[in-house]
C-alpha cells in the first residue's frame, strides 16, 4: 500500500467527489476509482457504502480514513522539516503564481531578494487561481501571491495591500478622449474580460452592476498579455490591474471619477511550511519591505 494511495483516498473522503479528487492528483475519474477498489481489495473490506447515493464511509472506511489522514499529514510534515535542515546550498522555494500577478508584482518582490539570498533556488509556476490553494495544500509548491486570497484550513495569508485596477482603451476610442469617466459609460462598450470564474472577474462583475453598468461581453481570456493584445488591436476596452499595464505605450488608462477599483494581494502560504528555511526568508524580506 502506497502513501499516494492514501493521499488519494483522503482526498476523496475530503471533496466529496471522485472528480475533484481526481483533479488534485492529476488523474482520471477512473484512475480514482480503481485506487478505492485496490485499497478495498487489499484491506479485505469495504470503504464506503455503495447503497448512499453520496460518499458515505463503512465502519471500515472512517477506520481506514482517519489513519490515511494522519499519516499523510505526518510525512508532509516531515518532507517539511527535512527541507528545513538542508544545506544552503540546496535551498528551494517554489511559487505559484496567477497570471496577471507573477510577472509583474512577484518579479520586483523576487529581484532583491535573490541578490541577498543567492543560495536559493526560485522555482515560479504560473496557474489558475482555482488551483493554487490546493497546491499549496497538497505540497506542491511552497507559497503562492494572488490576488483574494481566501482563508483556508491549514493556510496562512499575508496581506500585501491593494492593487489598483484601471480602464485600458485603444488611443482612437472615443471613451479616450473623455475628460471623466464613470463606469456607467462603459455600458454597450465592447468589454474583455477575465475568464469567467476568477475572483478578479467576479468582482468587477459585481462593482459594474451596482453602478448599472452594462458593457457588451466581446471575449474572455485567462492571459493579461493577450487581453492587452485584444484592447490594443480595438476589439474592446478591459479593466486590469495598474502594474501589468504602466509600461505599455500603446494603450491609454483611464480611472473612474465615480469608483476607485482595487483588489486585494496577499501571500498564500502552508503553515506546515513555516519550518523551510527558504519560505521563512523570503516572507521575512516580503514582510520587511511592506
Amino acid at each position: 500500500m502506497h502513501l499516494e494511495s492514501l493521499r488519494i483516498f483522503r482526498d476523496l473522503i475530503e471533496t466529496g467527489t471522485f472528480s475533484k479528487a481526481a483533479q488534485l492528483n492529476y488523474l482520471t475519474q477512473s484512475a480514482v476509482s480503481q485506487q478505492l477498489k485496490n485499497l478495498e481489495r487489499s484491506l479485505g473490506r469495504p470503504l464506503l457504502d455503495r447503497t448512499s447515493r453520496h460518499l458515505k464511509l463503512t465502519p471500515a472506511g472512517k477506520i481506514f480514513f482517519r489513519t490515511a489522514k494522519r499519516l499523510v499529514a505526518d510525512y508532509e510534515k516531515m518532507t517539511a522539516r527535512m527541507r528545513s535542515i538542508a544545506p544552503d546550498s540546496a535551498q528551494k522555494l517554489r511559487i505559484a503564481a496567477i497570471y496577471s500577478v507573477g510577472p509583474y508584482v512577484l518579479q520586483r518582490y523576487l529581484r532583491d531578494f535573490l541578490k541577498s539570498h543567492p543560495e536559493v533556488k526560485v522555482e515560479v509556476d504560473y496557474q489558475k487561481a482555482s488551483r493554487i490553494c490546493d497546491d499549496i495544500l497538497r505540497g506542491h509548491c511552497d507559497l503562492s501571491i494572488m490576488a483574494y486570497p481566501v482563508k483556508r484550513r491549514n493556510l496562512e495569508i499575508i496581506s500585501l495591500g491593494d492593487e489598483e485596477l484601471v480602464l485600458i482603451l485603444p488611443r482612437s476610442h472615443p471613451l479616450a478622449r473623455r475628460a471623466e469617466l464613470n463606469l456607467s459609460d462603459l455600458s454597450g462598450v465592447d468589454f474583455i474580460a477575465f475568464d469567467r470564474g476568477t475572483p478578479t472577474r467576479k468582482a468587477i462583475d459585481r462593482i459594474l452592476r451596482k453602478k448599472g453598468a452594462h458593457p457588451k461581453l466581446r471575449l474572455e481570456l485567462d492571459n493579461i498579455e493577450t487581453i492587452k493584445s485584444a484592447v490594443s488591436s480595438g476589439m474592446g476596452v478591459s479593466i486590469v490591474p495598474e502594474p501589468t499595464v504602466a509600461d505599455d505605450h500603446r494603450l491609454c488608462l483611464r480611472r473612474f471619477a465615480d469608483q476607485k477599483l482595487s483588489r486585494p494581494l496577499g501571500v498564500l502560504v502552508r503553515k506546515a511550511h513555516r519550518n523551510d528555511k527558504a519560505t521563512n526568508a523570503f516572507l521575512r524580506h516580503l514582510i520587511k519591505i511592506l
